[in-house]
């Protein structure tokens, strides 16, 4: 007589309380994996703004120490400073739609470093969004100053002093922030790296000397509010405020 297996299959029971346990697994797993990718994203952009600071020293070994133009909008016309800036050329044919002609770009030979691996498509913030996540200090070149456009040696900033940082894709002042190569402290910095919380919130950004750094929301609107500071750094031989 054959015997009978009265366990065929999963009760209803069994198999809700495997759920739960899968479900407990990821909810433990989730913030794990999110806190990887972060670090991984955090690790390569950390390694972007090191090339381009890179790319920086390269250029100005090149030019006797003399940092690239910024692309600073005003200042980027006939009279004042045409051609080409560290980001693109205005006076070649693709002119801001490629930074293939940039004046560092031969020291880059990517286009990827110049892209936040948190800042996906669509990059329709402003006319230079598609080509670059970071913009330059506008300090480089006076923040606009013209007649004549001011050009400073990279050892007129202190090294601690920062160059680049990630630019706020949610500025008030909408396509203003993406609309040339350079930016004002002001324009803010972006919240892609960390929380959203004011206080963790923060993104990456490079100095002179060549180093890159993490920093939050928080102590990036403290040297906004400051002149001179990190940010506001124009050499004194200009400006005693930093502005």
């Amino acid at each position: 007589m054959s015997s009978r297996n009265s366990h065929a299959g999963f009760t209803l029971v069994e198999l809700l309380v495997v759920i739960g346990i899968i479900a407990v697994l990821l909810a433990l797993l989730l913030p794990v994996l999110n806190r990887v990718r972060e670090q991984a994203a955090r690790a390569q952009c950390m390694s972007n703004h090191k090339q381009l600071m890179s790319a920086i020293f390269m250029y100005t070994n090149d030019w006797k120490g003399t940092l690239p133009f910024c692309n600073w909008l005003s200042q980027e016309q006939p009279g004042q400073y045409y051609g080409a800036g560290w980001l693109y050329d205005v006076t070649q044919p693709q002119g801001n739609t490629t930074a293939r002609n940039g004046a560092i770009f031969k020291y880059l030979k990517t286009e990827k470093i110049l892209r936040c691996p948190f800042d996906p498509q669509p990059w329709t913030r402003g006319p230079v969004h598609p080509i670059t996540s970071y913009g330059i200090n506008g300090a480089v070149n006076g923040f606009g100053r013209s007649n004549p456009v001011p050009f400073f040696k990279i050892t007129q900033f202190d090294p601690s002093d920062i160059c680049f940082w990630e630019l706020d894709e949610n500025y008030s002042g909408g396509a203003n922030i993406y609309n040339d190569g350079a930016n004002y402290p002001y324009e803010g910095i972006t919240r892609r790296h960390g929380s959203r919380k004011l206080k963790t919130a923060g993104a990456i950004v490079s100095c002179f000397g060549g180093h890159a750094e993490w920093t939050t929301v928080e102590n990036y609107d403290s040297w906004v509010n400051k002149k001179p500071s990190r940010l506001w750094c124009v050499p004194r031989s200009v400006s005693a405020n930093g502005q």
